[in-house]
């Protein structure tokens, strides 16, 4: 498993969750974009994780 991607992926969702709560919304579009692009570094983690265990 890609550590460094873990700690990425932990630190934009800070950041994230951080602009949330100065918005105060989930739904601005600086948080939708974060939260787009946590979405593909998951989905990166989870194809690494997925073809480590064939």
């Amino acid at each position: 498993m890609d550590k460094l991607l873990l700690v990425e992926i932990e630190q934009l969702r800070g950041k994230m969750v951080e602009k949330a709560m100065k918005k105060k919304t989930f739904v601005h579009r600086e948080v939708l974009q974060l939260s787009q692009m946590l979405d593909e570094l998951i989905v990166r983690q989870q194809m690494l994780r997925a073809h480590s265990h064939k």
